[in-house]
C-alpha cells in the first residue's frame, strides 16, 4: 500500500475523531458553524508540502520500507490529532458574526499548521543527525 495513502487514512481517522468529538459538544455551546470544519485539513496540506523533503532526508527509508511506513504512519497520525485541535480555540475566544467566528477558526489553522511545519522540520533535522549514525 501506498505511504501516502496510509498517512491520509490515519490523518482523516484520527482529525475526524477529534474534531467531530469538538464540533458535536461545541455546535450548540458555541455556535460552531459547518464551514468552520474544512479547516482542520491545512495540517494535512502542509504535510503534503514537505512530504517529499521528508523522504529526501530519510534516505534509509527507501532501504528498509518499515522505516519508511512507520515515519509516514506516525505524520499521518499526530498531524491528525493536531488538525483535530483547530477549532478548541473557539471555546475560549468569544466570536459573535459569522465573520469573526471564521477568522477565529482561519488564524487557529495557521497557529497549528506552522507549529506542525516547525515541529516537523526540527525532526527532519534529528534524521539528519541521528540516521547516518546508525547505519
Amino acid at each position: 500500500m501506498n505511504s501516502l495513502i496510509i498517512s491520509l487514512t490515519l490523518y482523516l481517522i484520527a482529525a475526524n475523531l477529534v474534531a467531530g468529538t469538538i464540533y458535536y459538544f461545541g455546535q450548540k455551546k458555541i455556535g460552531l458553524i459547518w464551514f468552520e470544519y474544512p479547516f482542520i485539513y491545512v495540517p494535512w496540506v502542509i504535510l503534503l508540502l514537505i512530504m517529499p523533503e521528508f523522504v529526501a532526508v530519510v534516505g534509509y527509508a527507501d532501504l528498509d520500507p518499515s522505516l519508511k511506513f512507520f515515519l509516514f504512519m506516525m505524520q499521518g497520525f499526530s498531524c491528525g490529532i493536531l488538525g483535530g485541535f483547530i477549532l478548541l480555540p473557539r471555546f475560549f475566544i468569544k466570536a459573535e458574526t459569522r465573520w469573526e467566528k471564521l477568522k477565529v477558526t482561519m488564524l487557529s489553522s495557521l497557529a497549528v499548521g506552522i507549529f506542525y511545519l516547525a515541529t516537523r522540520y526540527l525532526l527532519l533535522e534529528m534524521f539528519k543527525w541521528v540516521l547516518p549514525k546508525v547505519q
